[in-house]
């Protein structure tokens, strides 16, 4: 009789085979949840819930932990990737970098999932200053990006750490190929965008002559009217306009302003796009149109209480006024300008309003008091550049003069002499600061997992250029 075929005799089952099971179900309910969790933070911050989003993406990182215990599963790091994310998302940058380097994919990963991991790493550095390990992590995002024909964010985020940095050239460069990978991408919006901001680091750069810079302004306006989305349509037009500006061709800057003024999406914008309109006329002498602008600006800044907007606005308007000879209502003016840049803590709206009180009161034959105003500018300027104080010293040793032509007592005082020729007695520089639209170019949005969307601004804010006109943010 043959032995039994150990294959043949029933088999106890193996008490660990339902626990196997049941382990894996419960794995499997795990994952489900995760997913879930992952989706609802996707769907909180497209809709701009970015308080709701960072919740659903705690509670699937702290499932991911549970469930994975001590191994760094792909669930896990996946988790860790999308947490970090959106904190940096929700400004805590410091909390996203620790995640997001702990999800660190292998150094040969390619992908878009690998780029936008190192696309937030590099927002992470961008965020808490340090400039050089953001450029470098931008590098390696660009790398995933560019064989996919999706880098134009990442170069226009590296154009805005090259602009932190002082070299404006190098940023100019980024931003042109932002603007390039934006094109070929059928984004022409973000395109324009990206080509306005070049132009101005090539301002900036000083390596470029006024006729390229132009070329330059004028694609960005041609691919601003292939736009089909009309919604920031009105930023475009106003950034060209502050790129004619930069240039001093004001009659084309007065243009494109003209061009957003019907497309502003609200009253704080049209009165940013009117003080420009006012500031553009300014330069170009047409003061009765400057005048107008600036009023109508002034009035929509106060309804939707924008007082250092506000304050400007007034400034501008004074100056107008000054050049019409209407000296009355431009000190005035000016006294409003000085009220709002105290309200406001706006040092140099405050000394630029003293000194066209002074020019008023000058031109009133107040000479006392235009001694009093440019006592009270020269003060509040001393953090400014050597030939403001110098100008402003000219104009206060001329008032002196004429103070004691005309008999007023002798007010010792030291003046320094100014070097260089001093303004016309009693004259007023143009004071106000016209302003940008929308969000810089440069303002690349986050990515996350599945791609992190950034919400706009809920309250944009006007932020003064070089040139005196302002952009809203």
């Amino acid at each position: 009789m043959s032995s039994p075929n150990p294959e043949d005799i029933p088999q106890e089952p193996e008490p660990s085979s339902s626990k196997k099971k049941k382990k894996e179900r419960k794995w499997q309910q795990q994952e489900a949840s995760i997913q879930a969790l992952t989706r609802a933070g996707h769907g909180a911050l497209l809709a701009g819930q970015n308080h709701e989003a960072l919740t659903s993406f705690q509670r699937a990182f702290l499932l991911a932990s549970k469930t994975s215990q001590k191994r760094d599963t792909p669930i896990l790091r996946a988790c860790a990737f999308n947490l970090g994310a959106a904190y940096v998302e929700t400004g805590d940058p410091a909390r996203g970098l620790e995640l997001l380097l702990r999800a660190q994919p292998e150094k040969k990963a390619q992908g878009r999932c690998h780029g936008d991991q190192c696309f937030n790493v590099a927002l992470a550095y961008h965020a808490l200053g340090n400039l050089p390990q953001a450029l470098a992590w931008y590098h390696r995002a660009l790398g995933h990006y560019q064989p996919l024909g999706d880098q134009g964010q990442a170069q226009a985020k590296m154009g805005a750490c090259y602009q932190a940095l002082g070299q404006p050239e190098l940023a100019a460069h980024c931003l042109r190929e932002a603007s390039q990978a934006y094109a070929q991408a059928g984004q022409p919006q973000a395109a324009a965008l990206a080509l306005g901001a070049a132009a101005g680091c090539m301002l900036k750069s000083g390596q470029h002559g006024v006729g390229e810079m132009v070329q330059v302004l004028e694609k960005s306006r041609r691919l601003a009217e292939m736009s089909t989305e009309r919604g920031l349509l009105g930023q475009l037009y106003n950034d060209l306009g502050l790129g004619y500006s930069q240039l001093q061709l004001f009659p084309l800057a007065a243009e494109a302003f003209l061009q957003a003024l019907p497309l502003c999406r609200g009253p704080g914008e049209e009165a940013t796009v009117l003080r420009n309109l006012g500031m553009a006329h300014n330069a170009l002498g047409n003061y009765q149109e400057a005048r107008e602008f600036h009023q109508k600006a002034a009035d929509l800044h106060g309804s939707v209480g924008q007082r250092w907007e506000q304050g400007r606005s007034f400034g501008s308007l004074a100056f107008a006024l000054s050049q019409l000879g209407d000296h009355k209502a431009a000190r005035d003016n000016y006294l409003h300008a000085l009220q709002a840049a105290q309200d406001t803590g706006d040092l140099k709206g405050q000394w630029q309003a003293c000194e066209g009180l002074g020019a008023a009161a000058a031109r009133l034959g107040q000479h006392d008091q235009a001694l009093k105003y440019y006592k009270e500018a020269l003060a509040q300027c001393q953090k400014e550049p050597d030939f403001v104080r110098e100008r402003l010293v000219a104009k206060l040793a001329d008032a002196m003069r004429t103070h004691l032509a005309q008999g007023g007592p002798n007010l010792t005082h030291t003046l320094t002499s100014a070097p260089g020729r001093s303004q016309t007695p009693g004259g007023a520089c143009p004071a106000g600061t016209p302003a940008r639209l929308g969000r810089s170019p440069a303002e690349a949005k986050h990515r996350s997992f599945k791609q992190l969307r950034e919400t706009s601004s809920r309250d944009p804010q006007r932020r003064p250029t070089t040139s005196g006109f302002c952009r809203i943010m």
